[in-house]
């Protein structure tokens, strides 16, 4: 079998699929500077760092936004939450783009899911009705947004009316979907207490809803 070799860059789920004779999967179950979590075909994961190899699986080198690969003596640079197919033949690097996410609808009939705000990791609640991915100054406190730069304006929350902030954010994902450059609005406080996953996000996914099932897919 040929060599894969992968390298990545913060926690995620990404897998690689392998054309052999019988595809096989890499799973970057978590990813650090210079070391990734690696599950092989689902089976346990293991820590190894840049520059070693388990089980045909090398890493080169990483950081907190992209991965590079090497197979055959090719070498490719990987962002989060994509899926590389690669061709064993040519040694090539196929990128294909369709990340499914299924959400079921939780208390209160709202559908929540786990994402990431800039490679740092945040619970969303998907709301159509928000023009924009929202989320209060504590929420981008903790994660580390500069928004105070951003557009000033005011939004109209339960406790009257708030300063919030435009900004454009490196990328946001949620499952397996990661989209780069979205608007989104900070508001001043702690509302929303939970991040809003509007429709700057929304609109540039497929998105359907059938029962307590909701599932958007990458175009």
């Amino acid at each position: 079998m040929h060599l894969i070799k992968i390298l990545f860059s913060c926690v995620v789920f990404f897998v690689l699929f392998v054309d052999t004779l019988e595809a096989k999967s890499v799973t970057a179950i978590a990813l650090f500077t210079d070391r990734a979590m690696l599950s092989i075909d689902g089976k346990k994961a293991k820590i190894i760092r840049a520059g070693s190899e388990y089980q045909g699986v090398k890493l080169i080198t990483s950081n907190t936004s992209e991965a590079v690969i090497e197979v055959n003596g090719a070498r490719e640079t990987l962002t989060l939450n994509g899926t590389t197919i690669v061709s064993e033949q040519l040694g090539a690097f196929d990128k294909k783009s369709d990340a499914v996410v299924e959400m079921r609808v939780g208390a209160g009939g709202f559908f929540e899911s786990d994402g990431t705000i800039n490679g740092r990791g945040i619970k969303f609640l998907v709301d159509t009705g928000a023009s924009l991915v929202v989320l209060s100054s504590k929420q981008a406190n903790s994660i580390g947004l500069s928004y105070l730069d951003g557009e000033r304006g005011l939004a109209s929350t339960a406790s009257g009316t708030a300063p919030m902030y435009t900004i454009r954010l490196n990328s946001i994902s949620v499952g397996g979907i990661q989209l780069n450059d979205i608007d989104a609005g900070v508001i001043e406080g702690g509302f929303p207490e939970v991040p809003l996953l509007g429709m700057t996000f929304l609109s540039k996914v497929d998105m359907t809803r059938s029962g307590n099932l909701m599932t958007l897919k990458e175009r």
